[in-house]
């Protein structure tokens, strides 16, 4: 039986008013310096006015500012209910270890790393930096098995031996997630196990855009991820047999057409980082639309969510657009909009 959020959705729906409008954003991405930026920032209770502008210093404002959002959303979920909403803070991980995972691969500077991250209980900002410092992918593993993070365990055996594989890594983090995710969203009701199985759906997408060109019959077992609704395992196995990438988002686009993920192949797209924004765009108009059929489900908390990840992202690009001195029409260009 799907659990009350009544309470827990008011507090969603009090928590999306403190997000920036379209009209805020747009206003940020014209600053003319980080200073201006900060003092922007400030005045909507987003940075303090202390201490240099620098990039960094901005990104760790905005990241302290969602994580409060999260956790004063944490604090309203009793313990009946913590289990069906760890699906949100767990998602959250687990894009924060994939992010840092390919930093330390790359060896690309810790501040770097930190990027668009959002800090959550599991992982809150202390331990994202410690992630962020280490030298090797296999060091980012050992430290959460050190902490006994859930997902820790699941990369051992991918981090083990003389050449650790990054794309088993990847991999065994979406399955491990997937499966957690799954089995919690049963306590939340048909919207939370929806939201799931879009997330592995997306996962499944993305693993077929990049590896179909290998075609190879192998792949297939080494990056499907069971859990999700509309890409199936028979489907991938077919996706994995298209001559282009125009076929493939074309399938895509044909056997996602009645799920939340529908309208993200529809369009040509030129690189996956395009698909990020479209994606994150389509789940907030699929939870605006469960919020109209059933207001009482999980979908006000989720929706917020998803705002709220986008926003943390808009935010990102917006400082570091500032920072090099970009034009404000391409910052708002690379923003995500509802």
């Amino acid at each position: 039986m799907a659990r009350y959020f009544g309470d827990i959705n008011t507090r969603a729906r009090g928590l999306r008013t403190h997000l920036l409008s379209s009209g805020d954003l747009e206003r940020l991405a014209r600053a003319t310096s980080l200073t201006a930026l900060q003092r922007e920032l400030g005045a909507l209770g987003y940075a303090g006015a202390d201490g240099p502008a620098t990039p960094g210093s901005l990104e760790q404002s905005v990241r302290r500012w969602a994580a409060s959002q999260l956790a004063v959303l944490e604090r309203w979920c009793t313990d009946q209910r913590r289990a069906a909403l760890s699906v949100i803070f767990g998602d959250e991980d687990r894009r924060s270890i994939q992010s840092l995972l390919r930093g330390a691969a790359r060896g690309t500077a810790t501040e770097t790393r930190m990027t668009a991250l959002l800090p959550t209980r599991g992982l809150p900002e202390r331990a994202l930096l410690t992630l962020a410092k280490q030298p090797t992918p296999a060091d980012v593993v050992r430290m959460l098995v050190l902490w006994n993070h859930p997902f820790g365990s699941a990369l051992v055996r991918a981090a083990s031996g003389s050449h650790p594989s990054l794309f088993e890594m990847e991999i065994e983090l979406h399955r491990v997630f997937a499966q957690r995710a799954s089995a919690s969203a049963k306590e939340g009701g048909r919207q939370l196990v929806e939201y799931v199985q879009g997330v592995v759906d997306l996962m499944n997408a993305w693993s077929a855009l990049l590896h179909f060109e290998e075609r190879d019959p192998s792949i297939v077992d080494l990056t499907f991820v069971e859990g999700g609704r509309w890409i199936t395992r028979d489907l991938f196995q077919d996706l994995m047999g298209l001559d282009t990438r125009g076929d493939v988002e074309r399938q895509l686009a044909s056997s996602l057409r009645s799920s939340a993920l529908g309208a993200i192949f529809r369009g040509k797209t030129e690189d996956l980082a395009e698909l990020e924004g479209a994606a994150l765009r389509a789940q907030i108009a699929w939870q605006n639309r469960a919020v109209r059929l059933d207001p009482s489900g999980a979908a006000p908390v989720l929706g917020f969510a998803i705002e709220l990840r986008a926003q943390v992202l808009n935010l990102m690009r917006i400082v570091w657009g500032v920072a090099l001195r970009a034009p404000a029409a391409l910052i708002q260009a690379e923003m995500v909009m509802a």
